[in-house]
């Protein structure tokens, strides 16, 4: 047989069982290893990093503006407020006030005596009649020093200074154990409400996502469920203040009865009761003690700390109530309001300004400092408060 055939005829071929391979060539391949289910950090985009690493540098920017920077930015506010009063009540250019509130110092000098120096050149060429605190003076007796140092600095009002103790100048918090509080003060009202929670077994997912959502209601409006944890020195505070000549109105009134004189006007008469009521939860607040003896017809500025005393039913009986407190809810979230109201009586939009209840004027000030120190879209303030007679 012709060899050149045999080369191309298939079925004449030998062909072994295993292929010879040369040793160059001989090399075992390895496949890869199974893959995983889910997802590598290499295969998330890079649009996704982008994204995530923007959230993050503003989160960290909005936590450092209301850490740092607004709440040591203070604010002078100028509110007008006229009242239907008889001739000789308030003089035609005006009762001023200026209201501090809620300067929580604790001797946290690095944050307290920036704002310090800025309220002292606020009211560097401030004329005023009337000086006024509406509590929360201390937040411990360690910043009792710096209560010192913000009064030293004040120029002298022409008719006196006033004052009213704050809860925290009675006691020390603690927020440890705030939750579990709360919760139990949320079933305690929940039963006086006449409102029976349903058996835990019968408590399926709709029942308790309208369990969160109403506790979640009744934590952001109520006041803090707080742990009392010491007592400061009233004592102390009391005669730091004698020293700087701040009466306080503990349950009374007084009546401001003198020509006021302002440097670029004629003299005029004023006659208006100052009154004051000690703080509604940790003190012995009498609204009928503060107002008796007071006029029927006289017009009355009461100071108290909390703006809850417009549940009492003698508070009408106040042309302006200035209050303090809430702090302006220290955080307001848009479209939301104050993340706090501190009371289940106003309103998410109504935790600070000017306000009406009928014949009644409420100025609640954002204060000065905080308990916790954090404050976004609701900067520490003072306020220079005109009282005017309506012509």
């Amino acid at each position: 047989m012709n060899p050149f055939l045999h080369m191309f005829n298939p079925a004449a071929r030998h062909i072994p069982a295993h292929p010879v391979t040369s040793p160059a060539t001989n090399v075992p391949t390895h496949s890869p290893p199974p893959r995983k289910a889910g997802y590598a950090l290499a295969d998330i985009p890079q649009w996704a990093w982008d994204a995530l690493l923007l959230g993050a540098g503003a989160g960290a920017g909005i936590a450092g503006y209301a850490l740092f920077h607004e709440p040591l930015n203070l604010r002078l506010e100028h509110v007008d407020i006229y009242l239907d009063v008889e001739p000789g009540q308030l003089p035609p250019q005006g009762l001023t006030i200026l209201q501090l509130s809620d300067t929580h110092f604790r001797g946290a000098d690095w944050r307290e005596q920036p704002k310090i120096r800025q309220i002292h050149e606020l009211c560097r060429t401030l004329d005023y009649d009337l000086l006024v605190h509406t509590g929360d003076f201390l937040h411990y007796d360690s910043g009792l020093p710096n209560v010192v140092k913000l009064l030293d600095g004040l120029p002298k009002p022409r008719l006196g200074s006033y004052a009213v103790l704050g809860n925290h100048d009675y006691m020390t918090y603690s927020y440890n154990e705030i939750m579990t509080r709360s919760w139990t003060a949320y079933q305690a009202d929940s039963r006086r409400a006449r409102r029976r929670a349903l058996p835990r077994l019968k408590f399926g997912l709709w029942g308790w996502m309208g369990l969160f959502v109403r506790f979640g209601y009744y934590f952001f409006n109520a006041p803090l469920a707080l742990k009392r944890s010491g007592a400061n020195n009233i004592a102390k505070l009391e005669a730091a203040l004698a020293r700087h000549d701040i009466q306080m109105l503990y349950n009374r009134a007084v009546h401001l009865r003198a020509p006021v004189c302002p440097e670029s006007d004629s003299c005029s008469e004023l006659d208006v009761w100052l009154a004051g009521v000690d703080d509604l939860t940790e003190g012995s607040p009498n609204l009928d003690t503060a107002l008796d003896g007071v006029p029927a017809n006289a017009p009355v500025v009461l100071l108290a700390h909390n703006p809850g005393i417009l549940l009492e039913p003698g508070s009408q009986r106040a042309d302006v109530i200035l209050s303090g407190h809430t702090h302006g809810g220290q955080i307001v979230l848009p479209f939301v309001g104050a993340a706090h109201t501190q009371t289940t009586q106003l309103r998410r939009n109504h935790v600070s300004g000017h306000l009406r209840r009928g014949n009644t004027h409420i100025y609640i000030t954002r204060g000065i400092g905080e308990g916790i120190p954090i404050r976004f879209a609701a900067p520490p303030q003072i306020a220079l408060i005109t009282l005017y007679p309506k012509l």
